[in-house]
């Protein structure tokens, strides 16, 4: 199975808070007892932000030991194995039907898992960066961008700055 899939934007819906919530439910009584946090992240996490209509979910783990019945679970709720797909450190899963969601199984509190909360944190702080990293998507997609890889890619750039921003703003946090 490849990781790469044909993609699309949608504006903002309130449901995808929802949608994870109910997730969230399944994944806490299925793996819960062997992660260390789980929380949802990326554009569907964001108000306001447009997103590939994708729940992302970011489930922590403190090592490795657990990992293969965390996986064994997932699959037995209809999750794809991807491996790392790409991304060392991080093991991708993804189950599509009705509803859409990615798990990436990270070190808790390791670099994937706070990069990732940080920037959460600051686009929900931050309105206009939310708009500004909307608009860089959908403009990606119009310019005919279909694909994952491609989109991803096309976007790092700009996430990596966003990465920077956020780094910023949190040290700017911690030391008040």
């Amino acid at each position: 199975m490849t990781i790469d899939e044909d993609i699309h934007l949608e504006s903002y819906d309130k449901q995808w808070a929802d949608r994870y919530s109910d997730e969230l439910q399944t994944l806490t009584r299925e793996v819960g007892p062997y992660t260390a946090a789980i929380e949802h992240f990326g554009s569907t996490s964001v108000p306001g932000m447009t997103a590939k209509p994708i729940i992302d979910i970011l489930v922590g783990v403190e090592n490795a030991l657990h990992t293969k019945e965390i996986i064994r679970r997932l699959t037995a709720m209809g999750y794809d194995d991807l491996g790392e797909a790409g991304i060392p450190g991080r093991l991708y899963l993804r189950k599509r039907g009705r509803h859409a969601y990615n798990v990436h199984i990270v070190l808790h509190r390791g670099d994937i898992w706070n990069h990732n909360i940080m920037i959460r944190e600051y686009l929900r702080a931050h309105a206009v960066e939310a708009d500004r990293y909307s608009e860089i998507k959908q403009r990606i997609v119009s310019q005919g961008t279909r694909t994952l890889l491609r989109y991803s890619n096309e976007k790092n750039a700009f996430v990596e700055q966003l990465l920077a921003r956020a780094k910023v703003w949190m040290n700017g946090l911690q030391s008040e």
